[in-house]
């Protein structure tokens, strides 16, 4: 309760947050991004041009996640202070490892999370070794979209104390965002073409011919039936 009350004493509302501080926190997002797609770019180069497998970079990143967790960024959060506008980054991760020695539900849960988050890294990989760092983007952006349903799906059918209602306000703004990025999305990975929009590989059945993109023991074309349009 004392842990509870110091984190509203500490809490800020937005408006007690100074356009300063939005701006630091949209340039922390910009580099946050900027982290996140590095560390696509690297995965992709350590799966195709070294050939590891993707399982060993998922423990690979494991390992040195926890190191990273254990050694520096947990006793910075544990020794911030609690008070202040501070409290929000105040993580006591002795008190979590009590809770789930005491609570056999959030130890189950914790470890579920573990496991699927461990699931989720290694397709990721697979996706990026079959295809491209770029498509495993696209297709992880989508999950918002399922997100959503779901959270829309518990509220109007199973109960409405969970989920989320449709907004009439910004509903369909948000609707039509989402269809946006599913249509960017099939585009990209040629799952549906547009007669006005330029693709890099033509439709089946369009007559023509698809020009692949590794010439290493291709044959070369004599016959002079290629057509571009």
């Amino acid at each position: 309760k004392q842990w509870y009350q110091r984190r509203v004493r500490g809490s800020s509302t937005s408006s007690d947050v100074t356009h300063g501080e939005m701006l630091l926190g949209i340039i922390l997002i910009l580099l946050a991004q900027l982290v996140s797609a590095s560390q696509m770019v690297v995965e992709e180069i350590f799966i195709k041009k070294h050939n590891v497998p993707p399982v060993q970079v998922v423990g690979m990143e494991g390992c040195f996640g926890v190191l990273f967790m254990s050694l520096l960024v947990l006793p910075i959060c544990y020794v911030v202070p609690a008070g202040g506008k501070l409290a929000s980054l105040h993580d006591d991760a002795i008190d979590a490892m009590a809770q789930m020695y005491n609570d056999v539900p959030i130890l189950i849960f914790g470890l579920m999370y573990l496991l699927s988050i461990a699931f989720y890294n290694f397709f990721g990989l697979s996706v990026t070794k079959s295809l491209t760092a770029v498509h495993r983007t696209l297709i992880d952006a989508c999950r918002t979209i399922l997100v959503w349903i779901i959270d829309l799906f518990i509220h109007y059918v199973i109960t409405s104390k969970y989920g989320e209602n449709f907004d009439m306000t910004y509903g369909f703004l948000q609707l039509g965002g989402f269809a946006m990025l599913l249509l960017g999305t099939l585009l990209y990975n040629e799952v549906i073409y547009i007669a006005c929009i330029a693709s890099p590989r033509p439709p089946p059945g369009s007559g023509y011919t698809e020009i692949s993109a590794d010439f290493e023991g291709s044959q070369p074309v004599l016959d002079g039936s290629l057509r571009f349009g």
